[in-house]
């Protein structure tokens, strides 16, 4: 599953993406929001590395180890290993940034792919339990 998006490009190499379980897919999304929202650049950099580790070949690459829990420090290394690659604390994050949106909207779709997926529609428009 990639919602469209083939594969990633770290320091010149790419990468195919595949998105991982849902629980870890919404873990990454939330976390990503949090640090974001809190404007932690710490905890963003190691979600990001998180993300593009969990979701293509490159965590393994890093020789990073996921238990399911420690996303940040799994993250770490992953981020490291990238900066290591001589990739830039910007090109990190936008690369990343792709990658969770990718999670985010497989776990949380709008309401109106819903609607268009589920094929819903109201054709009373009023409440449906009266």
């Amino acid at each position: 599953m990639t919602n469209g998006h083939a594969a990633i490009d770290i320091a010149g190499k790419s990468y195919p993406i595949t998105l991982p379980d849902f629980a870890t897919r919404e873990d990454i999304a939330l976390a990503w929001h949090t640090a974001a929202s809190a404007a932690d650049g710490f905890a963003l950099r190691r979600v990001a590395g998180a993300a593009v580790g969990l979701c293509s070949p490159v965590g393994r690459r890093a020789e990073a180890a996921f238990d399911g829990t420690g996303l940040l420090l799994y993250g770490g290394k992953v981020y490291g290993w990238m900066r290591e690659q001589g990739m830039t604390v910007e090109s990190v994050l936008t690369v990343a940034a792709d990658v969770v949106k990718l999670c985010s909207d497989s776990v949380f779709p709008r309401e109106a792919e819903v609607e268009t997926r589920a094929g819903f529609t109201d054709p009373s428009g009023g409440d449906p339990i009266a």
